[in-house]
Parts: C-alpha cells; structure tokens; sequence
C-alpha cells in the first residue's frame, strides 16, 4: 500500500523533535502552549522551531514570539475587579483559556500601553466610546475580543436589548405604569444596549420613561444605588414610581435595601429587577439570565478566530427572564 507522504510541516516538527532530541509531543505541547513540558524546553524548543524557519498557525506563531500564549484580560476605565460579575466572569474566561493551552493575566485600563509588550492576544471588557484600547492593540498587531456590544472586529454579549425588553414587559403587564430605568451614567453618549431594551418596551405601551441616571462611584454599586434612591425617597411623596427596572442585579439589591429601610413594600408597593443572575446575590430577585461560562467560551472560540485571521463577528447570546419575589 502507499504510504502518504508528510507534509513539509510535519517534517519540520521532526526536525525540531530531533534537534531538541524529544518527542513529537513534548514539541507540539510547546508550540501550542500546552502544559507537561518545563520552561526551559519550551524555550529550547521554540528556539530550535525559529532557527528551521518552522510555518506555524497564527496561534503559534504568537507563542514563537515569545510571548508565551499569554492572553491579557483588560478592564474598562470604570471597572473594578472585584465586582462579583467580573470575578464570575475571570473564573469562567481562566478555565476556557486554559483548555486551550493558553495562560490568562489581568491588566487595568491604565496598563493598556504594557498589554502588547507582555501579551499575544487580549480579551477587553467593559469598553466606552472613547476607549483607546482597540486602537493601541490594532496598532501593535495584537488580536483581540471584546466583550460588549457590536462594532468594529471580534465581540461578544449578551442580548441585553431583549433581555430589558422582556422584564420590562412583564411588569407592564402586571399593571405597573410608572416604571422607572436604574443605570450608571445615562446621560454619558455611548451605547446603552439594557436601556435601549426599557425604552422599546416602554414605547409600545405608550407609557413615559422615567430614568434614574446613578453618577460613577469607585465603590460597589449596590451601595451607590442605596445611597442615590434614599435621597430620593427624603424628597418624593408620593412616590414618583411603582417599579424599578435595573441595569444589573448589584444595582437591584441596593434599591431593594433602600425600599425596605423606608417600609416600602418590594414588590406590593414597588417592584424591583435586576440583570446577570448571579449567583447567591440574586437569591430572590426577579432577574435576567445571562450564560457568564457561554459568554466565556465564546471569547475563546473568537479569539482563536482571531488568531487564525479569520473574518471578524460578533456574537450575540440569548437570556432568560427569571421570576422571583421581587416582582
């Protein structure tokens, strides 16, 4: 029978498993930063890789660059690390990442310019209209994810517009008429994708938008939302609202603890909602359903897309309304 002959670039993984006098799979663990190898025979071996002029994939070719498939995972500007969301979210992007042989490493908005001298590839979160991180690893050549609306290149999110629209509805059509939007920043021009889903719902049942614009705070934003509904509540008699639709499940259980400290009655004298459906926090909360593992998947599919020169997409995940007391 005739043999098949191997590919050019399959001699070549011979070559370097001869040269580095190892096995063929201690030297495809090296080129597709797999685990199992030390440092200093993944080095020895990428170097002997360069010197025989080795073809490698585009996620290889990261690696043989030296920087050693190092994904870095960038927080937006007013992001803090340790918001519950973006802890669930790190714990599911490091395991993704790390079934695909590559090693995760968290960088602050203000260590952007570092990311491309210290990673091959990134995954950014929490991006605004003016974020300059697109630009900074576009210029460098550095391929990336981000997580958030569509636009420009590789993304991934949730469908936060049917997912507001949904909860929305549902409180319509309980009878609540004076429903009010619970969100950070409203009158700053960027997308607001969990918002657009309120207006929509709101539109088609005729009824007026109340919106209940929280300013930035370095703090949690359960305690943000606390502090901005009390003094709301010192001034309102009645009450302006008969429901608060939030954009996430902190921001819901800050206005909850409020209502509550008032003798308020959540959901007979107001209703509350939230988004994300963390876990423990949203114990009890009428909330929207986000996939956080799905989400982190698919960052990972895309950025191996990405690293492969393939045509940019975004992609857009489904929710699910879920009902609880608070509504």
């Amino acid at each position: 029978m005739k043999q098949n002959k191997p590919s050019a670039q399959t001699a070549t993984i011979r070559e370097i498993a001869r040269r580095a006098e190892v096995s063929i799979a201690s030297v495809s663990r090296a080129l597709n930063g797999k685990p199992g190898i030390s440092d200093a025979l993944r080095d020895k071996i990428l170097t002997i890789s360069r010197e025989v002029a080795y073809q490698p994939s585009a996620a290889a070719r990261q690696l043989i660059s030296g920087k050693a498939a190092v994904v870095g995972i960038s927080l937006g500007r007013q992001d803090i690390e340790l918001r519950p969301y973006y802890i669930l979210l790190y714990q599911h992007l490091t395991v993704a990442l790390h079934q695909q042989g590559m090693v995760p490493i968290f960088f602050h908005h203000d260590q952007t310019h570092e990311l491309p001298e210290r990673a091959g590839a990134a995954i950014l979160l929490g991006e605004t209209g003016e974020d300059e991180r697109p630009g900074v690893l576009r210029a460098a050549d550095i391929p990336f994810v981000r997580i958030g609306n569509a636009g420009e290149g590789f993304s991934v999110a949730p469908d936060d517009v049917s997912g507001l629209y949904q909860i929305t509805q549902h409180l319509i059509q309980q009878g609540r008429t004076r429903i009010a939007f619970v969100g950070g920043e409203l009158d700053v021009p960027r997308p607001h994708s969990r918002l657009s889903g309120y207006q929509q719902a709101m539109a088609e049942a005729a009824l007026s938008e109340q919106l209940l614009s929280l300013p930035y705070r370095f703090t949690s934003d359960s305690l943000t939302s606390y502090r901005y509904l009390n003094r709301i509540l010192n001034y309102d008699d009645p009450l302006p609202f008969d429901a608060l639709v939030c954009a996430t499940d902190e921001l819901a259980l800050g206005c909850v603890a409020a209502l509550e400290d008032r003798d308020i009655r959540v959901p007979e004298d107001v209703a509350v909602t939230g988004f994300d459906d963390l876990p423990t926090l949203a114990t009890g909360l009428t909330t929207v359903r986000q996939d956080i593992a799905a989400i982190a998947a698919m960052s990972v599919e895309l950025l191996s897309e990405a690293l492969a020169g393939k045509a940019p997409r975004h992609v857009s995940l489904p929710v699910a309304l879920v009902l609880r007391e608070t509504s």
